[in-house]
């Protein structure tokens, strides 16, 4: 299937590592002009992406430093893609996970903090570049949650309350932004092989009392594929639906995690 993504600008937030760069990947891959970005404390990190990147797929991506926790670092942001690749036509909302914890765990400061990074950063981001996309016609949003949406997680009350915030302004928003053919959705991965996963599953496996090891052996008998997912498979979802061969599915909240989830 042809994407259609080629000289396409696509914005990718937190794309240093992790899903992000997974994402940045699939799609430099289709030829598109992609900007990645990241907290100057990993620029580091946000280079040597650029470079892999760009030796994977033959489309070095351009890179700009940015907290998603600041406002006027976003519209930095989204203003100097603008300038250096043209008008915006795909942004892949993304940022890093709030700490675990139970409800009695965190106080007013960090519920605050969860909130600005999971939920705030999302929606001054796509203020941002709205702007842009009614100016092309056309345009796709696609903010990355977690599998949690669909059926909490233990021990991640912050993510759980956030995500959920971002899949009730996606799917109003897809109504509000249709006639300007501008099509949002929420993905969210389940158990994906991340950096985070790893931390999430020592911290279980402590928890219990027994290795990492023996943790996801256990974890791997719920999965119906008996693995976890892939950044790869992750990206290529991504990928799609910021594709112009994706031009009906909106307002949609769809996982990538191998039959995991059985909430709905």
């Amino acid at each position: 299937m042809e994407l259609r993504l080629k000289n396409k600008v696509v914005l990718c937030m937190a794309s240093a590592a992790g899903l992000g760069k997974g994402i940045a990947t699939e799609i430099a891959r289709e030829g598109a002009k992609v900007m990645i970005c990241t907290a100057k404390q990993f620029k580091d990190q946000l280079y040597a992406a650029q470079d892999e990147i760009g030796k994977e797929t033959g489309n070095r991506p351009e890179a700009f430093l940015c907290d998603v926790n600041k406002k006027e670092e976003i519209e930095a942001l989204v203003n100097h893609t603008i300038e250096k690749l043209g008008d915006i036509f795909a942004l892949v909302n993304m940022c890093p996970g709030p700490k675990p914890g139970m409800f009695e765990s965190f106080d007013d400061a960090e519920w605050e903090n969860a909130f600005n990074m999971c939920l705030m950063s999302y929606i001054r981001t796509i203020r941002a570049v709205l702007p842009s996309m009614k100016r092309l016609g056309a345009g796709r949003i696609v903010n990355s949650t977690s599998s949690s949406v669909m059926d909490c997680l233990d021990n991640l009350i912050l993510s759980n309350t956030m995500r959920m915030g971002v899949v009730g302004m996606s799917k109003t928003l897809a109504g509000e932004v249709g006639r300007d053919g501008i099509l949002v959705n929420v993905i969210g991965p389940g158990r994906i092989s991340t950096a985070r996963i790893e931390t999430l599953n020592k911290i279980r496996a402590e928890k219990v009392g027994i290795s990492m090891e023996e943790y996801e052996k256990e974890d791997l008998k719920r999965f119906p594929m008996g693995r976890y997912g892939t950044i790869a498979e992750y990206g290529r979802l991504a990928a799609w639906l910021c594709s112009e061969a994706n031009t009906y599915v909106t307002g949609q909240c769809i996982l990538l995690d191998g039959a995991m989830t059985k909430a709905y």
